[in-house]
């Protein structure tokens, strides 16, 4: 029997989230389309009805997880001052290390060392994620009466990225947690203070 569009629709939607959810997770070499079929609930065999390639497939998770970790800082600030929006931002970004899946994962720094080899396609998809929060990271700034707002939002995400990126690498708690803290100083000494309730101990 065949599907109606908005199975077909669906179907899709659910490779893509299995997908998204796996590649951040497990990362791209380890994460077959066997594997985000299966945790989709669907064979192997359909997959290729719905996207022409796996290479095609980590492009649109990554704008898909860019998404979701972008719509997920937007509810966290929704409403606060620009201030503490900030705060709540880095806060929120910087503190994905302690994760291991959910909405609020950055595919640039889970999968920076893999990025770097993809396809063109993903390497694209990857830059525009990362120019997505950059111009989040700049209407917080922007909105905080902040000088050069553009440039300083850059150097916040930079700054982000590769902390968490060496963070996951690091071996050991201790380590990994003092390179996020360094990161954490180093990006709020740019910033105005906190309000009392955002100050971390």
């Amino acid at each position: 029997m065949k599907k109606s569009k908005t199975e077909t629709v669906d179907t899709r939607k659910r490779i893509l989230s299995a997908a998204t959810r796996l590649f951040l997770t497990n990362g791209l070499a380890e994460t077959g389309i066997a594997s985000i079929m299966s945790a989709a609930g669907l064979t192997q065999g359909g997959f290729y009805r719905h996207f022409r390639s796996k290479e095609q497939l980590i492009a649109e998770a990554n704008i898909a997880a860019n998404d979701q970790m972008v719509a997920y800082f937007g509810a966290a600030v929704c409403g606060k001052p620009a201030a503490e929006a900030l705060h709540i931002a880095v806060n929120l970004y910087l503190d994905q290390v302690q994760l291991r899946g959910g909405e609020a994962l950055c595919p640039l720094p889970n999968l920076g060392s893999e990025l770097r080899r993809a396809d063109p396609r993903v390497r694209d998809a990857a830059m525009a994620g990362y120019q997505r929060l950059a111009r989040f990271f700049a209407m917080l700034t922007e909105q905080a009466g902040l000088a050069e707002p553009a440039r300083l939002a850059d150097a916040i995400v930079a700054t982000m990225v590769g902390a968490v990126m060496l963070a996951r690498l690091a071996v050991g708690r201790e380590s990994a947690q003092a390179i996020l803290l360094n990161a954490r100083q180093t990006i709020l000494s740019m910033l105005p203070p906190a309000p009392a309730a955002q100050k971390r101990a």
